[in-house]
């Protein structure tokens, strides 16, 4: 009688508490959410067809006869070069004669023709035109990682679907947490895809387009960084414009109000006040600025600087260290706040 009167499970309630579904596990649900969206389809074709376009860019810029073509003008151009100085020199004379001023200077010693490299005429290599396509298609790929992001957060506070979920996964921090991350896998999906092609279309264009032996052209500069250190970092900006994405769409909920806020940052921000203001001083909080800080080791930018003479427009630089520290408080400020509305605010 004894033993029907004892519990049947005698283990302590904490364990028999429903765990629910795990972390990454959630992450896992959010990132195939994410992918079965129609925009993230979208975004994947866009990728592809900004990646072709560049493929085709760097194909017909390095095809062999519009190369040997730029060479020959500039042999001829070469082959002018001291008739056009010596004109130079004529005008200077009849100009000096006239005015009564011998020290009037033309420049004619420095209108020598530039060099091969300064033309950009050199020989397609598909390192080179690899690393071309990544730094032009860094801010394309971050922007799509951004609205991706915000997307993927925004229609679920439009269809209403954020509160259906938090019935399920009460916890908030959880949740935002798991849809920040799925937005910067996201991000950085679309990066790798992107790089890929890139990389795989410049080395299909160097094969096509080899030059004869004929054609005598410079090899071009040894890269500054390895490919695949140019390529993290390009992933790394497309995580953070993901994060960021998302969390615009925990604080503004709504896909339209996300890209209004962003069009209009770029444009009275980063157009306007930062180049505007304090004789261009504040362009070292540029957000573009930095990012190219980031990606090309660094970035210069003219701002008006006076002293007890005069007042004049002074090069300044952004240094990488600058960039990425910059960049970083930006996406964890905009994360962290866009997480502290959604634990605070209500989910209607």
């Amino acid at each position: 009688m004894s033993s029907l009167l004892t519990a049947p499970e005698s283990r302590p309630r904490a364990e028999l508490r429903p765990r629910g579904t795990s972390f990454a596990g959630l992450v896992g649900v959010e990132t195939r959410r994410l992918w079965w969206r129609r925009l993230s389809k979208a975004a994947l074709v866009a990728v592809v067809v900004f990646t072709g376009a560049m493929v085709y860019n760097a194909y017909t810029a390095s095809a062999p006869e519009r190369l040997a073509q730029q060479l020959d003008d500039y042999k001829l151009m070469v082959k002018q070069a001291p008739q056009m100085i010596e004109d130079c020199k004529k005008q200077e004379a009849i100009e000096r004669d006239r005015a009564g001023d011998p020290s009037i200077d033309f420049g004619c010693d420095q209108q020598t023709p530039p060099t091969l490299d300064q033309m950009g005429l050199m020989l397609p290599v598909p390192d080179t035109m690899s690393e071309g396509m990544a730094r032009t298609a860094a801010l394309v790929l971050a922007f799509l990682a951004l609205l991706l992001g915000a997307s993927f957060v925004g229609a679920e506070f439009t269809t209403g679907a954020m509160g259906t979920w938090l019935t399920f996964q009460p916890r908030r921090l959880r949740v935002a947490t798991s849809k920040l991350v799925a937005a910067g896998l996201g991000g950085a999906g679309l990066a790798v895809v992107g790089l890929t092609l890139g990389h795989l279309g410049a080395r299909m264009v160097a094969v096509v387009n080899r030059p004869g032996d004929d054609l005598v052209l410079p090899a071009p500069p040894a890269l500054a960084d390895p490919l695949a250190v140019l390529g993290l970092r390009v992933v790394a900006l497309a995580v953070g414009a993901g994060l960021v994405g998302a969390a615009l769409g925990l604080m503004l909920r709504h896909t339209a109000a996300i890209i209004g806020v962003v069009l209009g940052y770029a444009v009275v921000v980063e157009g306007i006040v930062v180049q505007s203001f304090l004789g261009g001083r504040l362009q070292q909080w540029s957000v573009l600025h930095n990012v190219e800080a980031f990606l090309d080791k660094k970035a210069t930018y003219y701002a008006n600087t006076c002293s007890d003479a005069r007042c004049e427009y002074v090069e300044h630089t952004i240094t990488y260290t600058h960039g990425w520290v910059f960049l970083l408080c930006v996406v964890l400020g905009v994360t962290l706040a866009g997480v502290l509305t959604f634990r605070r605010r209500d989910v209607g």
